[in-house]
């Protein structure tokens, strides 16, 4: 028995989920609803982060190489500098073929507004009601840029010592 081997084979990440593919993995509390996770694709079991879903939003960015992302029966490559937007319910993967570095956040859509208010009503609900599963964001389009540049701020802020949750909170 080879300690090391054993050792590479624990480190394997999987994507949890239950029998209808929806991710078990809490993201946040019931306080502060936000999760963010600065992964390597290349290191999860068969080098993607399999089929799943979540009720709440992620966005993603692609910091470093090129990540493959199919979304229902849809697939779209995500090269550096590229990101991503998932809705809520939606059945989701990503691949790569080597070593991928994406930043993402995943967060309930009330963490936004509360789901009685007039901001969720009128903002965050026809967001998850939509025929649009997913967009990409991309560097070469002003307004998607701006959006990139925001989550940057983001990813920043959590990987700072001092996680602001109001300043996060502002950015999304």
């Amino acid at each position: 028995s080879d300690p090391q081997w054993e050792k590479k084979i624990m480190s394997v990440l999987k994507t949890a989920t239950d029998d209808t593919l929806r991710e078990t993995i809490l993201h946040g509390d019931i306080r502060y609803p936000f999760a963010f996770y600065l992964e390597d694709i290349w290191q999860f079991d068969f080098h993607c982060i399999d089929w799943h879903w979540h009720n709440e939003f992620e966005f993603v960015y692609v910091r470093e190489g090129t990540a493959l992302c199919s979304v229902g029966s849809e697939k779209t490559e995500l090269q550096s500098g590229f990101g991503i937007f998932i809705n809520s319910g939606t059945l989701h993967r990503f691949e790569a073929y080597k070593s991928t570095i994406i930043p993402n956040i995943v967060f309930s859509p009330a963490l936004l507004a509360p789901e009685e208010s007039l901001i969720y009503e009128k903002y965050i609900r026809p967001v998850i009601r939509s025929a649009t599963p997913y967009m990409t964001l991309s560097p070469d389009i002003k307004w998607q840029d701006s959006i990139l540049k925001l989550l940057k701020k983001v990813f920043m802020l959590q990987e700072s010592e001092y996680k602001n949750e109001l300043c996060t909170l502002q950015f999304l």
